[in-house]
């Protein structure tokens, strides 16, 4: 099942983007309110659709009173609504975002079966191992609460505390952090990148889990940005969702804001990538081939006694083998000369 503020964020950035740009409506027709989840929302994509049906030539800086009056939700003006559109990710993404709204939906729609998938079917025997992962991945009870409260606040990245401390990371995993905010903040790279850095040279967790969803996104040509990453690294692993660095425990959507807000240089990934890639091909080696004996005997070199043999007596005397005899020489033969008186 997908993380309920994963699938509240894809909504509001539908939402937002509509409101920034409402021309962006015609890219996502399909996607009809009932299709959102929190019924704010619902409302305001259904007010969305009706005030850009009505209102054509409405400019955008209009378009959150309208809709904040069309949709008539307690709590939720035209402020609201620019909050909203201001955290909106990324514009020209609507559809991207549009079918993470749609992929939610169907996952909700296949747990109203549920109870049906549970229930035995006539005849079945013994347990259905397939069916049982099945109704525990679209198990949707966390999601009852965070659907049915109050209007949600626009999502803002959790910012660190400010009375704590940054953890000091070792060289290398700053570099690998620096690769990463430099694919997300310029995903323009990320194809440069990845056709010979592979994720095995990211430290194992959630390094490696984000490097290789930015890789797939880039793949299938969606955007790369703090939401759709999140969502890639959520779709492949739902339950790794906290992760721990030293002893601070540090969730995804933090540490992927803290990539997005790194400064870099750009291009940096291409430089320090390979740093990363060179690191890991060395280590792989001294780990294969540690155990080789580089003193072996090469051409001219004396062998080594062995450490592991011990003489506990006199060296036992060898005789020397026989020299072998020169074959005998063979007599030519020699052709006499028939001569006639």
């Amino acid at each position: 099942m997908t993380n309920p503020d994963l699938a509240l964020r894809a909504e509001q950035a539908v939402i937002g983007a509509a409101l920034r740009d409402p021309q962006q409506l015609d890219q996502i027709a399909y996607l009809t309110p009932d299709r959102m989840a929190h019924p704010t929302n619902r409302a305001l994509l259904g007010a969305l659709i009706e005030s850009r049906t009505s209102n054509p030539a409405a400019p955008a800086t209009r378009m959150p009173e309208l809709v904040a009056q069309k949709a008539a939700v307690r709590g939720v003006g035209a402020d609201y609504l620019r909050r909203l559109a201001d955290a909106a990710p990324q514009p020209r993404a609507i559809a991207s975002y549009a079918r993470l709204v749609q992929e939610a939906a169907v996952r909700r729609d296949l747990a109203l079966h549920l109870d049906r998938l549970r229930a035995p079917s006539a005849g079945q025997r013994g347990p259905e191992p397939a069916l049982d992962r099945l109704t525990q991945r679209l198990e949707q009870a966390p999601l009852t609460a965070k659907f049915s409260e109050p209007a949600p606040e626009p999502y803002q990245p959790r910012p660190l505390p400010a009375n704590s401390q940054e953890v000091r990371l070792d060289l290398r995993l700053e570099r690998q952090d620096t690769v990463l905010a430099d694919l997300l903040q310029n995903p323009e790279h990320i194809r440069e990148v990845s056709a010979w850095l592979y994720p095995e040279a990211f430290e194992a967790g959630p390094r490696r889990e984000v490097y290789e969803a930015i890789v797939v996104l880039a793949e299938r040509g969606d955007p790369v940005d703090t939401l759709t990453v999140e969502w890639e690294v959520d779709r492949q692993d739902p339950e790794r969702y906290e992760v721990k660095v030293e002893v601070i425990v540090e969730e995804r959507p933090d540490y992927l804001a803290r990539l997005a807000t790194t400064a870099v240089v750009v291009g940096a990934a291409v430089e320090l990538g390979g740093e990363i890639m060179a690191e890991d091909i060395r280590a792989t080696l001294a780990n294969d081939f540690g155990s080789i004996d580089v003193t072996a005997r090469g051409p001219g070199a004396e062998p080594k006694p062995s450490p592991d043999v011990r003489v506990t007596g006199p060296a036992p005397q060898v005789e020397p083998a026989p020299l072998l005899q020169p074959p005998p020489a063979q007599q030519a033969h020699v052709v006499q000369p028939n001569v006639r008186p």
